[in-house]
């Protein structure tokens, strides 16, 4: 909502040539003393892999025309190369601009001008989940709904206005409303792939009305509320919920649009209901066709039976998730679940509950149970991009290396999960690991209490001691911990809840391999997964090089330097002296 009509001015102040931004399909380098917008709507991130700190002046404005014909004439393509026509502003020590801030932002009820411009741009931009026909007929009922919505809406208006004091009819409509639309399966944004449900709720419905009268509200209010709502399902509730105190979302970046799309306008007049007609003179009036039943609610997915795949980092989890994700009925969340579990303030190390990647059962308390199940159950997707029917029953393929450190946590939410443990040749895995880090594009924390610098990948319990260790040594306590830690779990397991794996076995006779892990978890292996399976399987979206079994020499020299500390848990790998 705060961002429909306002955008956010970028100026670096402090930054370095590789620091990336991306939005959609561009990256651009935002130089010291540029100003830059851009559009929030888009999937957008930022990537800084130096450890210095960067520097921006932001400001949100909403825009005067002046502004507006600064923005149009700007530079909007081609960055690579430099403005053609810069405007250059100097610094004027002597300048003391007045600086005017929002002071009226938020009404007490939103008009109904605006809560159909907000509305109307939304349902221009709605898609089917997938191709099923109940999915496009959702959309089509989500459609119908709103516009119903804003028709009652603006009826409201006529008779209460913005009076604070008689807002029940307004309630009563919005609580109907967010019931009408809970039920409904899936719908997504055509632009961006969201949920329908989350944006309309973070969006419009969360700010119909402003907060104690609706006199101004900062833009971190607006955030806040969005991403309660955005990621809560769609369920009727009171204006004001409290939230779990345990859980923290990520902020939700919601769409800066410049002009409102007009086509809404004419689609919601095509769906209004034509006004009755008389039947003609000696005509027989037509049958009135019978009502359409409503839709039965969608109902969440059951997991049933989750396979986790365990292993250190660097030990070619990814290359096995992406083959298993092949298999008829099984169903994943597309990648890695880094940001899924530790969006959760309660389990982000960092954050003053847990130290490490290190999870156990005291952290899974009822409430991150609850929020972990829910968060997985919506975001699954099988190999052909298709959400699972209406309360069915699915097999959850999920893997990250931080779950080496988390089975304990991992049985709470899941208790008849399945685990299969991945190893590597210990050489070949520490040298991947020590490319990760220098490479930088394995970041896990930018920050973390006492430690100098970014860190990659897992994070084990006692990392603080590792400070002005060489690399060799940071990744073998690493390696160490993972494996040792999968060991001493699974060891508390029935020795049938797990299997184990090696990655070189996987990449010799990966139609052997995968056999025995079907037969293990209880999918079936169907032409199209023995098609995929009959080629060198493809390299995984996290290789760096092709593998080569001679590749960790190149750092031999590190690594036999580590290697004796490491003979303990080798042998209990069964992977003999080395």
């Amino acid at each position: 909502f705060h961002w429909f009509h306002r955008v956010r001015v970028h100026i670096p102040v402090i930054t370095r040539p590789e620091v990336r931004f991306h939005c959609a399909d561009e990256n651009v380098h935002m130089a010291a003393g540029e100003a830059w917008i851009f559009d929030n709507w888009r999937e957008h991130r930022v990537e800084n892999p130096a450890p210095a700190a960067r520097v921006h002046l932001v400001a949100d404005t909403a825009g005067t025309s002046t502004f507006w014909r600064l923005v149009a004439k700007a530079q909007s393509k081609d960055f690579a190369q430099a403005n053609p026509e810069p405007r250059f502003l100097a610094y004027d020590p002597g300048a003391q601009p007045q600086i005017l801030t929002e002071r009226f932002n938020a009404a007490p009820v939103m008009p109904p001008a605006e809560v159909e411009q907000l509305t109307f741009d939304l349902l221009a931009d709605l898609a089917p989940a997938d191709a099923r026909p109940e999915s496009t007929r959702a959309t089509g009922q989500f459609v119908g709904i709103m516009i119903e919505f804003c028709h009652d809406w603006r009826s409201l208006w006529s008779l209460f206005g913005d009076a604070v004091s008689d807002r029940g009819p307004y309630e009563q409509l919005l609580t109907a409303t967010r019931k009408r639309i809970a039920v409904l399966p899936p719908v997504r944004i055509a632009s961006t792939g969201y949920s329908a449900q989350a944006v309309l709720q973070a969006r419009v419905l969360a700010h119909l009305f402003g907060d104690g009268g609706g006199a101004r509200r900062e833009a971190a209010e607006f955030n806040v509320s969005a991403v309660a709502l955005a990621a809560a399902p769609a369920v009727a509730q009171p204006s004001h919920t409290a939230e779990l105190p345990t859980l923290e979302l990520p902020q939700v970046d919601l769409p800066t649009v410049e002009v409102p799309r007009i086509e809404a306008t004419a689609t919601a007049k095509a769906l209004e209901p034509e006004p009755a007609r008389e039947p003609e003179p000696e005509q027989e009036p037509e049958p009135v066709p019978e009502p359409v039943a409503a839709p039965e609610p969608y109902k969440p997915p059951v997991l049933e039976r989750p396979i986790i795949i365990l292993s250190a980092p660097r030990a070619g989890s990814t290359m096995l998730f992406e083959t298993l994700a092949q298999a008829a009925g099984v169903y994943t969340i597309g990648g890695e679940s880094h940001q899924l579990i530790e969006s959760i303030a309660a389990l982000r190390p960092g954050r003053g509950v847990v130290n490490s990647n290190r999870l156990t059962r005291r952290d899974a308390t009822s409430a991150i149970v609850a929020e972990m199940r829910q968060r997985f159950a919506g975001r699954l997707r099988d190999r052909d991009e298709q959400v699972p029917a209406s309360g069915a029953s699915v097999r959850l393929l999920e893997k990250t290396p931080k779950n080496a450190l988390r089975v304990p946590f991992l049985l709470e939410v899941f208790p008849d999960a399945q685990f299969i443990f991945l190893q590597r040749e210990p050489r070949a895995n520490l040298s991947s690991m020590m490319q990760a880090w220098r490479a930088k594009g394995w970041v896990t924390y930018r920050q973390l209490p006492g430690w100098p610098g970014p860190w990659s990948l897992l994070l084990p319990p006692g990392y603080e001691r590792l400070q002005g260790k060489p690399l060799e040594e940071i990744v073998a306590f690493q390696w160490r911990v993972a494996n040792e830690t999968i060991l001493d779990d699974l060891a508390d397991l029935p020795r049938e809840r797990w299997i184990g794996a090696r990655y070189e076995d996987v990449l010799r006779d990966p139609r052997e391999e995968i056999a025995k892990l079907l037969e293990f978890t209880g999918l079936a292996m169907d032409a199209r997964l023995e098609e995929y399976l009959s080629k060198p399987l493809p390299p995984s979206r996290y290789t760096q090089t092709a593998p080569d079994p001679e590749k960790w020499k190149q750092n031999e020299k590190e690594i036999s330097r580590v290697m004796p500390q490491l003979e303990a848990i080798v042998k209990r790998l069964g992977a003999g002296k080395v």
